[in-house]
């Protein structure tokens, strides 16, 4: 059964618990932490993540379509099979290599 929650401003805190399969539509969720979740398969869609820190995250196999990365700062990061617009990342790091020793 679902629950509608609306204009709630406290603080909800959820801890332990299953909401698989839950939907959350038109919702303010900034300065929100996800810690130890599980978020595979999940859909996110319309979102904005403006200036959020992503860390000790599990990427692998993830699609990013039409997204905006201005400005995005990859480090420490395990990049072996990582494509952009199609192009191995480790080829654009090969050419860029040549072109700074040429």
């Amino acid at each position: 059964m679902g629950h509608k929650m609306h204009q709630v401003t406290d603080k909800l805190n959820v801890s332990e618990s299953v909401i698989s399969k839950s939907t959350f539509n038109d919702v303010n969720m900034s300065k929100t932490s996800f810690r130890n979740a599980n978020l595979s398969k999940a859909l996110i869609d319309g979102v904005n993540m403006a200036n959020t820190v992503f860390s000790d995250v599990n990427l692998s196999g993830v699609r990013f379509e039409n997204v905006n990365m201005s400005n995005v700062a990859i480090k420490n990061a395990n990049l072996a099979g990582m494509k952009i617009n199609g192009v191995a990342v480790s080829d654009l790091f090969a050419a860029y290599t040549a072109a700074q020793n040429a």
